[in-house]
């Protein structure tokens, strides 16, 4: 599918940056193996860390959506049967005691945590979408603005996940594709070349900085 597109419209744009937490990027987090071992590049975490500071350069909104849930995982629950699944259920959270609210763990990395003073938010959510966080749409809402720029994990369920719901909710979209992991390996791969270029546009953070800085 070829669809050509402008530049990023950067008083337009807001980053949404999903699963950024101690545990998961973290080398003492309980789940930094799993990211580790499944980024497209060693310097995965640089490069989102580029795109921040490029975004704040240019006044963008961030938005840091964390995976957090209370004490004993009560929102991961075994029901119907283990039919309803996902994958904080898949993945062991609640049995690895993961991403539990007010932990160390759940909490956004200490050096790319939002900056006092500047339109940076943290949201806490017991699912991969946020937009079913009553939360994220009110801040999209007031923000005021309208295509989101995706980051973090995982790119076939935080990152496909938000980018079809924004789709469906009229935002416009854009995937960092070497600001996310490849969870599903060549299956991730396919995800971002074949099918989240229906949903928005699939670009390298460098494209997307070198816009922005000519914005």
């Amino acid at each position: 599918m070829s669809t050509d597109f402008p530049p990023v419209p950067v008083h337009d744009l807001v980053l949404v940056i999903t699963h950024l937490q101690n545990d998961f990027w973290h080398p003492d987090g309980r789940g930094y193996s799993f990211t580790r071992d499944t980024l497209p590049f060693p310097d995965t975490k640089d490069r989102i860390a580029s795109v921040i500071a490029a975004c704040r350069a240019q006044g963008v909104p961030i938005i840091y959506h964390n995976e957090t849930f209370r004490p004993g995982h009560p929102e991961l629950a075994i029901r119907r049967g283990g039919y309803v699944r996902g994958s904080g259920r898949v993945l062991r959270l609640p049995e690895e005691n993961m991403a539990v609210r007010g932990s160390w763990g759940a909490a956004t990395l200490e050096e790319l945590k939002p900056e006092p003073g500047r339109p940076e938010f943290e949201i806490d959510n017991a699912k991969v979408d946020p937009f079913t966080c009553s939360e994220f749409q009110t801040l999209l809402r007031n923000l005021n603005r309208n295509v989101i720029v995706l980051a973090g994990l995982a790119t076939n369920f935080g990152i496909e996940m938000t980018a079809r719901s924004a789709n469906e909710h009229e935002y416009g979209v854009v995937v960092l594709s070497d600001c996310t992991d490849r969870m599903l390996g060549a299956y991730s791969e396919a995800t971002l070349e074949v099918l989240l270029p229906y949903f928005g546009r699939v670009m390298d953070s460098a494209t997307f900085i070198a816009e922005l800085g000519t914005a």
